[in-house]
C-alpha cells in the first residue's frame, strides 16, 4: 500500500468542508504507467509527449524510472536535449503533461484549489549564464492559462529555483542553490483562490529532504491569481490547468543552458473545490 501523501488531510478536509462541490485528480504512478492509468484519449485525457499530436517525439522524453517519492515505487521523468527537434514540443524545446481534461486539473475564476506534488532533479549539470546575466528559465511546473501563458509556476534558473506569478511579471527565489537536493525529493503544496480581479490568492510551502513537514510558506493575497491577457494586450483563454515536465522556452545551449535537462515528478494531486463532479471537460487542444 502507497504510504499517506505527506500534505495534511487536516488542510484539505477543511477546505472541502467549506464548499458543495468538489474534483480531485491524482496521480501515483504506481500502476507503472506514463498516465498513471489516465486514458491518452478522449476528452478527459491526459496529454502525453510520444502520444499526443504535437508534442515531444523522443521516445525518452516521457518514460517511467523505479524509485519513486516517500519510497514508492515509480514515479515519471521528464527530458529535453535542446537542439534536437525530436524534443520540439509545441515549436519548443518542451516534454510537458497537459491536464485539462480529468477533473480537478482545470480551474476558472472565482474556483478555489488545492495542489501538491514531489518533484526531484536526478544528476543535474545546471545552465550558467555565461555573458548573460543569468541563465534562461527551465520551467518545471506550472499553471497554465489555457491558449495562453501560466498564472504561477516553478522554474529552474541555474541552481535557483524561482516562483512566478501575474503571467509571469513577478519572480521569488525560493531556493537560492538546489545542488544539495539533487537526487533527492522535494515537495511542494500550493493552496490557490482563483481571481481575475485584485482578491486572490496563494500560498505554497515546500518540505526539503531531511525536513519532517511542509514549511517555508510564501503567501501572496490581494492579487490577481487569474491572469486573462499578457502585458502587451494579448488576451488569454478562458481557463486555466495544471502542466508538468520540462518546459525549456527559451533556453539556448550555445550561450550556457544546460545541453540536457530531466525532470522527475511524482505523487502529484490537483483538487478543484468549486467544479461540479459532472462538469465537462474544457477544450482539449494545448
Amino acid at each position: 500500500m502507497k504510504p499517506t501523501q505527506i500534505i495534511s488531510a487536516i488542510t484539505f478536509l477543511a477546505l472541502a468542508a467549506s464548499v458543495s462541490a468538489e474534483t480531485k485528480f491524482h496521480a501515483d504512478y504506481e500502476d507503472g504507467s506514463i498516465s498513471s492509468g489516465y486514458p491518452t484519449a478522449g476528452p478527459f485525457r491526459i496529454w502525453v509527449p510520444g502520444i499526443e499530436p504535437n508534442l515531444a517525439v523522443a521516445k525518452d522524453a516521457c518514460y517511467m524510472v523505479k524509485g519513486g517519492a516517500h519510497n514508492t515505487k515509480w514515479a515519471v521523468a521528464n527530458k529535453v536535449t535542446l537542439d534536437d527537434p525530436d524534443y520540439i514540443g509545441g515549436n519548443y524545446p518542451r516534454s510537458e503533461f497537459g491536464f485539462g481534461g480529468p477533473r480537478g486539473t482545470s480551474y476558472n475564476s472565482g474556483d478555489r484549489g488545492a495542489y501538491s506534488f514531489s518533484m526531484q532533479f536526478p544528476d543535474l549539470v545546471p545552465s550558467v549564464k555565461g555573458d548573460r546575466p543569468a541563465p534562461k528559465e527551465d520551467v518545471v511546473w506550472q499553471f497554465k492559462h489555457y491558449d495562453g501563458g501560466h498564472d504561477i509556476h516553478i522554474a529552474l534558473v541555474g541552481v535557483n529555483l524561482v516562483l512566478g506569478w501575474g503571467g509571469n511579471v513577478y519572480k521569488q527565489v525560493i531556493i537560492d542553490d538546489v545542488m544539495p537536493y539533487v537526487n533527492k525529493w522535494m515537495d511542494f503544496h500550493f493552496e490557490v483562490l482563483w481571481k481575475d480581479d485584485e482578491t486572490g490568492w496563494f500560498t505554497l510551502e515546500m518540505k526539503l529532504p531531511g525536513e519532517r513537514r511542509l514549511g517555508h510558506k510564501v503567501e501572496k493575497k490581494d492579487i490577481q491569481t487569474f491572469v486573462t491577457a499578457s502585458p502587451d494586450g494579448t488576451k488569454w483563454g478562458g481557463h486555466g490547468m495544471i502542466q508538468y515536465g520540462v518546459y525549456r522556452n527559451s533556453a539556448n545551449s550555445t550561450a550556457g543552458d544546460t545541453k540536457t535537462l530531466i525532470v522527475w515528478h511524482d505523487e502529484v494531486t490537483a483538487i478543484n473545490f468549486s467544479q461540479p463532479p459532472d462538469q465537462q471537460p474544457p477544450p482539449s487542444d494545448q
